[in-house]
């Protein structure tokens, strides 16, 4: 959080509300922080995930947005998270 003033990276957060190493208070800051400096920036938080994504139906969740963020910022097509 630091060195937020210096973002200008589209960042997507993927966070687990269950996460016990990392805060989801944590994921919450940086998604502030970066909105308000104007990044583009999108914080999804999965309510039944920890730190790892350790079951199928979250990772294919991560994977479709990953994919989908890099499909817009890349190859610049539309920016639609739906499955």
């Amino acid at each position: 959080m630091s060195m937020i003033g210096q973002a200008k990276t589209p960042t997507l957060i993927q966070h687990g509300a269950k996460d016990q190493r990392v805060p989801p208070a944590n994921a919450t800051e940086l998604y502030r922080g970066l909105k308000d400096k104007g990044v583009p920036v999108e914080l999804f938080l999965f309510p039944e995930m920890g730190h790892p994504i350790n079951k199928p139906r979250e990772n294919r969740a991560v994977m479709h947005q990953n994919f989908t963020w890099f499909c817009h910022y890349l190859l610049g097509e539309d920016l639609d998270f739906e499955v």
